[in-house]
């Protein structure tokens, strides 16, 4: 699983796939709340997050928003006591003898916004948030959603549509990713009154195209069964133990606008081949790559990386980079459909930049037959062929049409900031494997950051004071949101 879990947290610690419960609060609690999930020590106050919504043409309105806390996050504890339901990465078998029982005694706190800052190292900006790698209490990583109200995620459906952030990198090192990114989670967190009664208010409900396995609930159940440590291959190679992990998995279509630190970006199309959220079961339907699993998500997707498609100087850290990182950079993402309707399938995704007040277009691939300066179908296929990617799964998930269909039902916008320590972010800007595979082939080579990069333990000592910044969230129709070149027609292959 390439997507974060919850490091060392003020009431819990854990390894990157499980949380391990540490702490007691002192307080005094109401009475219980039936349900998973909802505490009554601390009320949760949510930091402000606006975002404009734009028409054609330009003219933009604000719409008043907020973001809040993953609930992986927070302290799980009995309903009316202060034990905790997870205790060094074992469930607590007096509250969770099964999933539904664990989920109708388990209770999480709401954080205020102090909890926020110096717990968790999330701060509101002007215009969005700052996600601090490292919080003031000790805190690493952290995962924020948008909200439309305190009690639903805001949902943006934006097929023959475009979305516009201004992300600053500058202080992200190699093993570092600030991502932005959607995924087809419920719009109300998965609330139903009965196992889950936090919601979208609490920030429940998360799946991924990775199909993660490290998640408390997945779909409301607690996930206590087989819960247990498994085998993953380092990038050496090497067979290790990670986990604890359950038996279940949350997935659902992903579509990443932005990983990036200052030396390498993506963007990535993840579709799946169904609507919403399914519950996996095991690593044959969850997925395990080692094995030949795929699940029915595509977790490697369909993405565009300039450094891997032969522009070794189109983005990185200095001035002779054309997108430069060490400042901040407006970012402009555009889903094009076959026929400029709403109606019509999605064909193209395009990315646009913007910095000093200049408008760069993409940089054509240099390294992929026929080039192309956008995602499209076409690129895919001939980008996997190139790179001799032989888990390649987009077609067969559903390719763009696909991608295009979930953002046409609603996606909720997600912020985060987080290393790896398995696989030390190499995916993103390294090389993931210099051992089965030749670093002179096209694609092997994804950034500039050397294979012995990304080691969390030293980020950690190091990079104290890494974050990441996102700001000026606008969306609206193809080319509302910024001033500049409208979009071109797709490259031909």
């Amino acid at each position: 699983d390439r997507k974060l879990q919850p490091h060392c947290l003020a009431c819990s610690k854990a390894s990157n796939m499980s949380v391990l419960s540490a702490c007691t609060l002192v307080g005094v609690f109401a009475a219980a709340v039936r349900g998973q999930q909802v505490g009554t020590t601390q009320a949760e106050v949510h930091p402000p997050f606006n975002v404009q919504e734009c028409a054609a043409g330009g003219a933009c309105s604000e719409l008043p928003g907020s973001i809040v806390m993953d609930m992986q996050w927070r302290w799980l504890h009995n309903q009316g006591g202060y034990t905790n339901c997870l205790v060094g990465g074992e469930w607590n078998p007096q509250y969770c003898p099964d999933a539904e029982t664990c989920s109708k005694t388990c209770a999480l706190e709401g954080l205020d916004l102090d909890a926020y800052s110096q717990t968790y190292g999330v701060d509101p900006i002007a215009g969005g948030v700052k996600l601090h790698y490292i919080a003031p209490e000790g805190a690493i990583a952290s995962r924020v959603y948008l909200l439309e109200n305190d009690n639903s995620y805001r949902m943006f459906k934006l097929k023959n549509r475009e979305i516009t952030v201004t992300v600053d990198v500058s202080t992200l090192p190699c093993g570092l990713n600030g991502a932005i990114y959607f995924v087809e989670m419920p719009q109300n967190g998965g609330l139903d009154g009965n196992l889950n009664t936090a919601g979208a208010k609490y920030g429940t409900g998360y799946c991924d195209a990775q199909c993660p396995r490290g998640m408390k609930f997945v779909k409301n159940l607690a996930d206590v069964e087989d819960y247990k440590k498994i085998t993953v291959k380092t990038p050496e190679l090497k067979e290790i133990q990670v986990g604890p992990v359950g038996k279940y998995g949350a997935c659902c279509a992903e579509m990443d606008l932005y990983e990036a630190n200052r030396e390498a970006s993506a963007y990535t199309a993840h579709p799946c081949k169904f609507e919403g959220v399914e519950r996996c079961v095991g690593e044959e339907e969850c997925g395990n790559k080692d094995k030949g699993y795929m699940s029915d998500c595509d977790k490697d997707g369909c993405a565009w990386n300039d450094y891997r498609n032969g522009n070794k100087h189109f983005f990185g850290n200095g001035p002779e980079n054309a997108v430069d990182t060490s400042k901040p950079v407006t970012l402009v993402t555009q889903f094009i459909t076959d026929d400029g309707t709403d109606a019509g399938d999605l064909k193209e995704i395009r990315r646009v930049w913007i910095q000093d007040g200049k408008v760069i277009d993409s940089a054509k691939a240099t390294n992929i037959p026929h080039g192309g300066d956008s995602i499209t179908d076409e690129y895919c296929d001939v980008a996997a062929k190139t790179f001799n990617e032989t888990s390649y799964t987009f077609p067969k998930n559903g390719g763009l049409k696909s991608m295009g269909e979930a953002l046409e039902r609603g996606m909720v916008l997600t912020m985060s900031v987080w290393d790896d320590s398995l696989s030390r972010m190499l995916w993103l800007d390294g090389s993931k494997d210099v051992i089965t595979e030749d670093t002179k082939d096209p694609g092997v080579i994804r950034g500039p950051c050397s294979f012995e990069s990304g080691n969390a333990k030293l980020l950690h000592k190091q990079d104290k004071n890494a974050f990441v910044t996102f700001t000026d969230v606008k969306f609206g129709p193809i080319g509302s949101t910024f001033h500049g070149a409208a979009a071109a027609p797709a490259a031909n292959f």
